[in-house]
């Protein structure tokens, strides 16, 4: 999947109505929101909701196309080092929703909500 196509999926649920108006600068932010969200929910299902949930498996897709549009948009042309720094905790992240999800451990990923909450703090203050 191709990030145009992966930006339009993602666009077309929940958080097309938020990004419509949009510069990519705000996109962005609203993608980390979304990302955050969508992995406290996934490690929420997982400790309480049965085993084949639509809530955990909602959760989980959109938190790796999520995922994918944060590492898609890197630009490593004009910052190498904090795209390569990003992509890496962005990497990190989606190992912990993988395994946990696949090992219904819920503590892998809310060990991996921290980064992205620094990312959007972060990121909220450039303007």
């Amino acid at each position: 999947m191709n990030y145009n196509a992966s930006m339009k999926q993602y666009l077309d649920d929940d958080v097309s109505g938020k990004t419509s108006n949009l510069n990519s600068h705000k996109i962005i932010e609203e993608v980390l929101k979304d990302l955050k969200k969508n992995m406290e929910t996934l490690a929420y299902s997982i400790d309480h909701e049965p085993v084949v949930s639509s809530i955990k498996s909602n959760s989980f897709s959109k938190s790796l196309t999520a995922i994918y549009i944060l590492q898609s948009s890197l630009n490593f042309d004009e910052g190498e080092e904090i795209a390569t720094n990003l992509y890496n905790i962005y990497e990190f992240c989606k190992n912990g929703i993988m395994k946990g999800f696949m090992n219904k451990n819920s503590k892998l990923i809310y060990d991996a909500i921290p980064p992205i909450e620094e990312i959007l703090d972060g990121w909220k203050q450039i303007k």
